[in-house]
C-alpha cells in the first residue's frame, strides 16, 4: 500500500510539472494560443490558473468570420462580439501590452465609442503590435468599396512612441495635428480612402519606418518616400472591381532608398508611375490592367505594351524580377511589332509565375531573356490556379504557332549572352497541369538550355504533391529524357540518380507540400 502512494504521489507531481513554471513563463506560452477566449479557458484548470490569463502580454479577437446562425442578423452578431470583447477586457490586469488584435467581421455602425475604448486601451499599455482590421459581409464587399468607410481613428491615437508595428483595414485617417509614430517600422493600411495631405502626414511622423505596406489606398496620387532614408520595402496592391467606376488617376512613386518593391492587385483603369528608384534590388510586377468597354482592342494591347515596358525600364537596374502572368503575356505580344526591350547589365535572378509553357508566354519568357545580359538564375512557377485570362482573347497569339524546338533555334546567337552566366534553372509543379504540346515545348526549352549554357550548374524540376508525382509516369519519363540529353557546360554531369541531388545537373524531386 505504501509503495501504490509512492507510485501516485510520483505520477501526480509528473502530470502537473508545468504547474512548477514560473507564472512568467507561463504566459508566454499562453501567448502563443491563437485567440485571447482560449487562454481565457485555462482558468478552470486551477485557482492558480484562474486570472493568469489576465497578465497575458498579447490580446487576440480574431471574430474575422461571421458564424453561420448569425449570418442573416449582423446586428445581434455585432453586439454579443462587442460585449465579449468588453468584458473579457474588464478583468485584465497586465500594465504592458505587447501586441493587440482586433478582427471583427461585421458592419460598424454604432460601434465608434465602444472602439475607441478598445483602442485607449491598448495604448495606456503601451501597445507594440497593433492590429485593426475591420471587414464588411460578403453581400457588401461585391459593391464598389469606394462608397464605404470603416473605423475613424480616434485622435488620441495620432501620438504615440510605444507602437512598432500598425496594420489596419478599413480604418480611416483624418489626424488634426501632426503624427507622431516615433518608433514605427512596419506599417500596413488596407481600404482606406487617403488624401496626399494625410499619407505625408504619416511618412513625416515615422522617421525610422522600414516597411510600408498600402492595400487598395484610394486618394493618393504621390508617394514621395525621398525622406524616409530607413524605409526600405513597399508593397502596394490595388483591387478595383472589374467594369465599375475606377479614378484614372496616376500614383506617382519615389523611392530613392527602397531596396523591395512590390506592384500587385487589379488596377484596371489607374496607373502607377515609379520615379527615382535607384537602391532598388528586388522588384515584383505581378499586376493586371483591365479593358474598358469602350476601349478599342488595338489601344489595349499598345497600352498594356507602354505600361510594362514603362515599369521594366524603371526597375531594370534591380537584381532579382519577378513577373507575373498578365505582364509575361503583354510581352508576348512584342513579337507582333518585332520589337525587343532594353537591355538590363544588373539582372542576376528571374523569376516568372505562369500558368501553362503555352504560346501565352513563351515569346514573352523569350524577350525577357533576351534583354537580361547578366542572368544567373531562372526561376519559372507553373501556377494552374492563376485566372489571367482575359487577356488571351485581345491577343493574337494563336495556338497554332510553333513555339518548339526550331523556334528556340532561331533565337541561339541573340541569346548568346545567357550561354555565359545562367548557372541554376528552377521550374516548379511542370507535370502538374501540362500535357500534349505544351508539355512538348517545355520539354524542348529545357532541352535548348542544356545543350546552350556552357556554364549551367543546376536544373532543378520539383512538385508539390506527393501522390500525383508518384504515379505520374510521364514525368519519370521526361526526366530520363533530359538525363540522356547532351549538355554544353563542361561541370554537367549526369549519373543516372533521378530522385537524388546529380553533381552539376540535378533532377530533384520535393515531396513537401510547397510553401505560400
Amino acid at each position: 500500500m505504501v509503495e501504490a502512494k509512492k507510485k501516485d504521489t510520483a505520477s501526480n507531481t509528473e502530470e502537473d510539472r508545468i504547474s512548477s513554471l514560473p507564472d512568467e513563463l507561463l504566459c508566454h506560452i499562453l501567448s502563443f494560443l491563437p485567440s485571447t477566449l482560449q487562454a481565457m479557458r485555462t482558468s478552470v484548470l486551477s485557482k492558480r490558473w484562474r486570472r493568469l490569463w489576465t497578465h497575458v502580454p498579447n490580446i487576440t479577437f480574431p471574430f474575422k468570420f461571421v458564424p453561420l446562425v448569425f449570418y442573416y442578423d449582423l446586428k445581434e452578431y455585432r453586439q454579443r462580439a462587442a460585449v465579449l470583447i468588453d468584458n473579457t477586457l474588464k478583468p485584465y490586469s497586465a500594465s504592458k501590452i505587447k501586441k493587440f488584435c482586433i478582427q471583427f467581421s461585421a458592419d460598424l455602425i454604432g460601434l465608434g465609442p465602444r472602439m475607441d475604448s478598445w483602442v485607449r486601451f491598448a495604448v495606456e499599455r503601451d501597445v507594440e503590435d497593433l492590429t485593426l482590421e475591420f471587414s464588411f459581409d460578403k453581400t457588401i464587399r461585391r459593391l464598389d468599396i469606394k462608397g464605404l468607410t470603416g473605423y475613424w481613428l480616434p485622435q488620441f491615437f495620432y501620438q504615440n512612441s510605444w507602437l512598432r508595428n500598425l496594420k489596419t483595414d478599413f480604418c480611416e485617417f483624418e489626424p488634426d495635428g501632426r503624427v507622431l509614430w516615433s518608433s514605427l517600422k512596419d506599417l500596413s493600411i488596407g481600404h482606406a480612402i487617403l488624401t496626399d495631405e494625410v499619407m505625408q502626414n504619416i511618412l513625416d511622423g515615422t522617421p525610422v519606418l522600414e516597411s510600408l505596406k498600402l492595400v487598395t489606398c484610394n486618394g493618393i496620387h504621390r508617394l514621395d518616400l525621398s525622406l524616409n532614408s530607413h524605409l526600405k520595402e513597399l508593397v502596394v496592391i490595388h483591387q478595383a472591381a472589374p467594369y465599375v467606376n475606377d479614378d484614372d488617376t496616376v500614383l506617382e512613386i519615389a523611392g530613392p532608398h527602397l531596396k523591395s518593391l512590390v506592384i500587385m492587385g487589379f488596377w484596371f483603369m489607374k496607373k502607377c508611375k515609379l520615379m527615382n528608384m535607384s537602391s532598388l534590388i528586388k522588384a515584383t510586377l505581378d499586376f493586371e490592367v483591365g479593358k474598358s468597354l469602350h476601349v478599342r482592342r488595338n489601344d489595349f494591347l499598345e497600352k498594356s505594351r507602354n505600361i510594362v515596358e514603362e515599369y521594366l525600364r524603371n526597375v531594370d537596374h534591380a537584381r532579382e524580377l519577378k513577373l507575373g502572368s498578365w505582364c509575361i503575356q503583354v510581352l508576348s505580344t512584342l513579337r507582333m511589332v518585332n520589337f525587343l526591350l532594353s537591355p538590363s547589365f544588373s539582372r542576376k535572378c528571374l523569376i516568372l509565375d505562369v500558368d501553362s509553357f503555352s504560346n501565352q508566354y513563351i515569346p514573352g519568357i523569350a524577350n525577357l531573356l533576351c534583354c537580361s545580359y547578366n542572368l544567373n538564375e531562372l526561376v519559372i512557377n507553373m501556377c494552374p490556379d492563376i485566372t489571367c485570362k482575359e487577356f488571351y482573347a485581345v491577343s493574337d497569339l494563336s495556338n497554332s504557332d510553333d513555339f518548339g524546338e526550331k523556334y528556340w533555334k532561331s533565337l541561339k546567337i541573340i541569346l548568346g549572352h545567357l550561354w555565359l552566366h545562367l548557372k541554376t534553372v528552377k521550374i516548379s509543379r511542370l507535370m502538374e497541369t501540362e500535357s500534349g504540346c505544351s508539355c512538348e515545348r517545355a520539354f524542348a526549352f529545357l532541352g535548348f538550355l542544356l545543350k546552350n549554357a556552357s556554364v549551367l550548374e543546376k536544373m532543378i524540376i520539383y512538385r508539390s504533391h506527393v501522390g500525383y508525382w508518384c504515379c505520374n509516369l510521364d514525368v519519370i519519363y521526361m526526366a530520363f529524357q533530359l538525363l540522356s540529353l547532351p549538355r554544353c557546360s563542361p561541370h554537367a554531369e549526369a549519373r543516372p540518380i533521378l530522385f537524388a541531388a546529380i553533381a552539376s545537373f540535378q533532377l530533384l524531386t520535393s515531396y513537401a507540400t510547397e510553401k505560400e
